[in-house]
């Protein structure tokens, strides 16, 4: 014998709060972090390749996207800081 499934019943939501999607003047500028996060990239950037090869093309072009990355993310939170 085969069994139907039983039907559930239809559970109703509470509707959510409307909630904007941009709040003007308290956000940081796009690229820019807290600066207790950026510092902490570029620590870790610079741990990561203090002792690269010099000799290897490789290497040296990962340091140097990596610490460009981690200096452009810090200067963009700097920025975002002073406001500018």
């Amino acid at each position: 014998m085969r069994f139907l499934p039983r039907r559930r019943r239809a559970v109703a939501f509470p509707a959510p709060e409307p909630m904007p999607l941009h709040t003007p003047g308290t956000e940081l500028p796009p690229g820019a972090v807290p600066i207790e996060t950026a510092l902490h990239i570029a620590r870790k950037a610079l741990d990561r390749h203090g002792s690269a090869n010099i000799h290897s093309r490789t290497a040296m072009l990962y340091a140097a996207v990596d610490l460009e990355h981690a200096l452009r993310t810090l200067l963009n939170t700097l920025d975002a800081e002073e406001g500018r």
